[in-house]
């Protein structure tokens, strides 16, 4: 017999073409916003010092864990695979008009310090969780189409709702050292 090789394209591939496909769209249309429209965006950001910290926290906070905590919950319907990569270019799109607004913005160098670490993280941190979801809707749309009893479903399932927490807290670590960051940058002028 011969043996044939698999040729297949892999989800965390298609997650991180989305993501890339997402961010080019986002920057090729943030490049018709008017001024205002990007200082607005950058006001509204995690890319702003706030006085108050917790609200600094939860800006950068609530931009990455928003997107992993919906592609979590897109993980326990069995046919929402393609959801799951679409959420990920939406994801793509609002960094792609953000990072628009950063080359926009006069004070570039400071906020490509923020945006780029943070960005990078959070994104391969949506992407981890983008292909347990993926995988565990597979888990169940085959069980779905088939007589099969997967008892072993329950240990999946424990250590899919494991791992999502994992990429919360890894999601609340990362806010806070970009919040801790940008109180920095603030501090010594740079922001």
């Amino acid at each position: 017999m011969h043996n044939k090789k698999q040729t297949g394209i892999s989800i965390e591939t298609i997650l991180i073409v989305s993501l890339i496909a997402g961010i080019a769209i986002g920057a090729v249309i943030g490049m018709k916003l008017s001024e205002d429209e990007i200082s607005n965006l950058i006001k509204t950001s995690f890319l702003t010092y706030k006085e108050n910290r917790i609200e600094s926290f939860l800006l950068f906070f609530v931009s990455s864990a928003s997107f992993v905590t919906a592609i979590f919950l897109m993980g326990f319907c069995a046919v929402f695979q393609p959801l799951e990569v679409l959420l990920v270019a939406l994801k793509g799109l609002e960094l792609g008009f953000i990072a628009r607004c950063v080359y926009a913005d006069e004070n570039v160098l400071s906020k490509l310090l923020i945006f780029l670490p943070f960005s990078v993280i959070t994104s391969g941190i949506l992407i981890l969780q983008a292909r347990d979801s993926v995988s565990m809707s597979m888990g169940y749309f085959s069980i779905s189409i088939t007589t099969e009893n997967r008892l072993g479903m329950a240990n999946e399932f424990r250590e899919y709702i494991f791992r999502f927490f994992i990429y919360l807290l890894s999601c609340a670590v990362v806010s806070a050292l970009g919040c801790l960051m940008l109180s920095v940058m603030n501090t010594h002028g740079l922001f």
